[in-house]
């Protein structure tokens, strides 16, 4: 009896040397520097907790049970609570009434894929950040990518000037938003260049400049809902489209086709 109970003693001691190494590694690979001890120890008991998720995970993912894996990342330290509101749209925005243009198929046939990147009409990869501006960059992508199309013009495009100033048009900056609301304020009063207008990742103050804006958009046209057919045709044929993605379960994605029907 004596014996079991050393050895699980030696068996704990190691898998909390492995999460302190790990943890150490992870403070120093993303820059963590808590504010005191009492925060340090309880973001370690939220990363070794994120840890088991993540092992569990994986041991599935090894007997073929799912089909994508997970690793540390950034996100390591945060509940999925706190991940969570980071991706939430805000309870005060209210659903977009569809713009009445539904998207019309093609008739062609379909490639086998499409992969717009070495066309040159789309900005490289953005970080939001811990701001929930998901729709300011969704919208923001597909206007770049349209003009990139219309005119082989590509011009990075501002989100902070989204999240600054569409509040009055329905959405609510860092605490969520949708994109028809965005393409409702470029519509009406353009929007700057990010090099003019930078990203802070934080809700502030309008600074928008209508001599600073370098376009507008027209109109747009909504994919009917629950039709994949139509979203295949239209990135074939329409090019880079605005999506939202529902990320609840993106907290800790490394790899593989991530397929959740929860």
């Amino acid at each position: 009896m004596k014996f079991l109970v050393v050895f699980a003693a030696v068996i704990l001691a190691i898998n909390a040397a492995s999460d302190a190494e790990l943890w150490a590694e992870f403070k120093k690979t993303h820059g963590r520097d808590y504010k005191s001890f009492r925060e340090e120890k309880y973001r370690f008991s939220v990363f070794q907790q994120n840890l088991k998720t993540i092992n569990e995970h994986n041991e599935k993912y090894e007997s073929g049970e799912t089909s994508y894996f997970m690793g540390v990342n950034r996100f390591a330290d945060k509940t999925p609570a706190e991940f969570l509101k980071m991706l939430n749209y805000s309870k005060s925005v209210k659903p977009a009434t569809r713009s009445g243009n539904l998207y019309k198929m093609s008739g062609l046939e379909l490639p086998s894929e499409v992969n717009w990147l070495p066309k040159g009409i789309i900005t490289p990869v953005k970080d939001q950040g811990s701001c929930g501006s998901c729709w300011a960059f969704s919208a923001v992508g597909s206007i770049e990518s349209q003009y990139a199309l219309k005119t082989g013009e590509l011009i990075n495009l501002s989100e902070q000037n989204l999240v600054d100033c569409s509040g009055s048009y329905g959405n609510d900056g860092c605490d969520g938003g949708l994109m028809d609301y965005a393409f409702e304020y470029v519509r009406d009063n353009g929007i700057e260049k990010t090099s003019d207008y930078p990203y802070t990742g934080y809700d502030d103050r309008c600074a928008f400049s209508r001599s600073k804006s370098v376009l507008n958009v027209v109109g747009w046209t909504d994919i009917p809902s629950n039709s994949e057919s139509a979203l295949e045709d239209a990135i074939a044929n329409a090019g880079p489209i605005s999506v939202a993605v529902n990320a609840d379960n993106f907290q800790f994605y490394s790899g593989g086709v991530l397929d959740d029907r929860t």
